[in-house]
């Protein structure tokens, strides 16, 4: 049976079986846990074990003195379980509102002496964790994983055989399309997964790839609860990205590098990429179509949120964005500008937390064993620390640079057609001569400015209208010269050019 259960249940029940007294489960899933918690005791020890939970609304769901005991007294549960001498297994609900009082504390400590040895656990359940310096030898804190594939199948399942479509027929899966529609389900508690499939029921009458769209919306409303993670689609491939052919050509080696004939090849998962470089020139834009280009998940984490501590505490932010960016792995993790966020966070609070939660991500960075890929950006590399970006961190570190004159070809090539314009009417050599020192994106906001010079002149956009928009702008490689020459010379020999010119 325990093979059926997820790796954070299986992960408790041998923790539970080693007898430790004390375990803290942070999960937002109080039902499921529960459930997978009652199998577990029901089935995995002989004789089967006693569950019972308490929350501070019903006290005790059963016991010898019958439910409800020791309601709206957390000290009493307390008590009462240390006095209880059978083989139980005790979840206490939301108990992390009690772990800032003295006396909870301290019994606590009491139970964990108490309990040692006797086939008695008491389990604390909840969304987020606060445990005590006085606890942290004490208590093992486990994060309860949202549903995997497997899971999410048997989660599906369910809710369409309860479910029928506006033809009043009973909703299946496309055949052929099970295994990506289950992804894209990844990263939802099971109520979410629920919800989700009810609402398409509304208006399709079969679960397929047609239905994507639902699925993204429904992730990114979820995840902009968090306000610091946002579900980002993607659209466009790497062939929508003017230049950056040295980066491209590495992408494409590194694209299966995910899959399962990579491991049996000996290969190590692809950790992530680090670009720096002007602003403008496409960093961002090359990470979503990575994305697209991949098949992959992009989830954009703000790590200045995160670090200036407006959404809870650094800690507990950033190990949320952790656990949902692992839970729909193989994913992307985009950390845009990451010089903001950590220059915000170095400069809000204590510098010994500063230094314990920087450390931390960099383990995770390193260690990590789920497929996590980390796409960073930095305009200022030289806010970063350097044990930020060693080999290891990243299998890359890339400098973008300006676009030279064929990589503006491509640019402009590529955003009249994006705009309805046929490339062949201009000559596009004449424009990369004539915009050197242009990003990107003064390209295309060049290109903006003529087309809505030309509409409301009520003619065809032509040559004449770019070339006196461009020639009217100053692009920031003027206004900006020194720190970007500064820039460069750092690149010569600690980055690899993404561009090929």
């Amino acid at each position: 049976m325990s093979n059926s259960l997820p790796e954070s249940a299986r992960t408790i029940l041998e923790k539970i079986r080693a007898g430790f007294p004390l375990i803290e489960i942070i999960s937002w899933e109080e039902d499921r846990v529960c459930e997978h918690l009652g199998l577990i005791c029901m089935t995995e020890f002989d004789p089967p074990r006693h569950f019972t939970t308490w929350s501070v609304t019903e006290g005790f769901s059963d016991g010898a003195d019958g439910p409800g005991k020791a309601k709206d007294d957390p000290l009493g549960a307390l008590d009462y379980i240390i006095q209880n001498e059978e083989k139980r297994v005790f979840l206490l609900k939301d108990f992390h509102h009690y772990m800032r009082d003295d006396h909870i504390v301290r019994r606590l400590r009491d139970a964990h002496s108490a309990l040692q040895d006797s086939d008695r656990c008491i389990i604390l359940l909840g969304a987020v964790t606060t445990v005590p310096p006085e606890l942290v030898k004490d208590v093992l804190v486990v994060d309860y994983d949202l549903p995997d594939v497997d899971e999410v199948g048997q989660i599906v399942e369910t809710a369409l055989w309860s479910m029928q479509t506006v033809d009043g027929e009973q909703m299946a899966i496309r055949e052929g399309q099970r295994t990506q529609i289950l992804r894209m389900f990844l990263g939802l508690t099971r109520d979410e997964i629920r919800r989700t499939i009810k609402k398409i029921t509304l208006s399709h009458d079969v679960l397929d790839m047609d239905c994507a769209d639902e699925i993204i919306e429904e992730k990114r409303q979820i995840l902009r609860k968090t306000e610091i993670l946002d579900f980002i689609p993607t659209t466009d491939d790497l062939d929508q990205v003017g230049g950056l052919a040295k980066f491209k050509e590495w992408s494409k080696i590194r694209e299966k590098g995910f899959s399962e004939e990579a491991r049996a090849f000996g290969l190590p998962m692809p950790k992530g990429i680090l670009l720096t470089g002007i602003s403008g020139c496409g960093k961002s834009l090359a990470i979503t179509c990575l994305a697209h280009q991949w098949r992959l998940p992009l989830v954009r984490l703000d790590m200045g949120r995160v670090f200036a501590g407006f959404v809870g505490s650094p800690e507990e932010s950033l190990r949320r964005a952790i656990m949902t960016a692992e839970a729909i792995s193989p994913s992307i993790l985009w950390i845009d500008e990451i010089e903001m966020g950590i220059s915000v966070f170095s400069d809000s609070v204590e510098s010994g937390s500063t230094s314990r939660i920087f450390a931390s991500f960099l383990t995770w960075m390193q260690e990590k064993s789920k497929p996590v890929f980390i796409a960073a950006t930095a305009n200022d590399i030289d806010r970063l620390p350097p044990e930020f970006i060693r080999k290891g961190r990243f299998d890359e570190v890339f400098f973008v640079d300006l676009p030279g004159e064929k990589e503006r070809e491509e640019i402009f090539r590529i955003h009249l057609l994006k705009r309805k314009q046929n490339p062949a009417r201009t000559s596009l050599n004449s424009l990369a001569k004539s915009t050197k020192g242009f990003s990107g994106a003064e390209i295309e906001q060049a290109l903006a400015d003529a087309l809505y010079e030309a509409f409301y002149a009520g003619k065809d956009l032509d040559i004449m209208d770019i070339y006196r928009i461009t020639g009217r702008m100053v692009p920031l490689s003027v206004t900006m010269k020194e720190q970007i020459t500064k820039i460069k010379r750092w690149a010569d020999n600690r980055a690899v050019k993404a561009n090929a010119e």
